[in-house]
């Protein structure tokens, strides 16, 4: 690795503030390594993003599909009921604490 950051054709662009905790990590890196922590920051922050490609680029894309009208109304029929069960469910919970109202009530 270099021991100085190539700022040839560099553009200036926003500099995050960085986290005195991080700035004391990083200097103790310098101190460990010998080198800058403009380079020390240069090559995690590479690092991190090969990382993250890598991490994306194996991540399976979502199936998708073709589904017949038939077939989708029939989703949809059951995700009708699957609601209406669910509202149905609310209800009796309500009526429950409907219930217990009463019990909580302190004179």
């Amino acid at each position: 690795m270099e021991n100085r950051i190539d700022r040839k054709g560099d553009e200036s662009l926003y500099q995050p503030k960085i986290h005195s905790d991080r700035i004391r990590t990083l200097y103790g890196l310098k101190k460990e390594t010998g080198k800058p922590m403009t380079v020390l920051l240069d090559q995690a922050i590479h690092d991190l993003a090969e990382r993250y490609t890598v991490e994306r680029e194996l991540q399976e894309p979502p199936v998708l599909e073709k589904v017949e009208p038939e077939t989708w109304e029939e989703i949809c029929e059951l995700r009708r009921l699957l609601d209406q069960v669910d509202y149905l469910n609310c209800l009796e919970e309500i009526e429950q604490f409907k219930g217990n109202e009463q019990g909580r009530k302190t004179d």
